[in-house]
């Protein structure tokens, strides 16, 4: 779940295809600052809803580049890891509650 400042519960926002590949495109650039920024900017969306499913179109693909598809690829890899590291220790820690 995604919580506010105050424990309430946020809205969920929803990626935008085109901003996301924009940024994967910044991502893929030869220019360090276009880097560092997409860098941060890829990690507030990795937390948005459809951004998996996008980064996934992106990747699959075969009119882009393959240096973007090929970001957009480790992206989808990187966000799916993390989705499934959190809910492992989601679910070891109700399980050592119920414990």
């Amino acid at each position: 779940m995604n919580f506010g400042k105050h424990g309430n519960l946020a809205p969920v926002q929803t990626v935008n295809p085109q901003e996301l590949y924009q940024a994967i495109v910044d991502a893929s650039s030869q220019n360090p600052s276009r880097v560092h920024s997409s860098s941060a900017r890829l990690e507030q969306m990795s937390r948005m809803l459809g951004t998996i499913d996008a980064l996934q179109e992106i990747a699959i693909q075969r009119s882009l580049p393959l240096p973007i598809r090929q970001q957009a690829a480790i992206q989808f890899k990187n966000s799916v890891s993390a989705s499934w590291r959190s809910r492992r220790y989601l679910w070891a820690t109700v399980a050592q509650k119920q414990c």
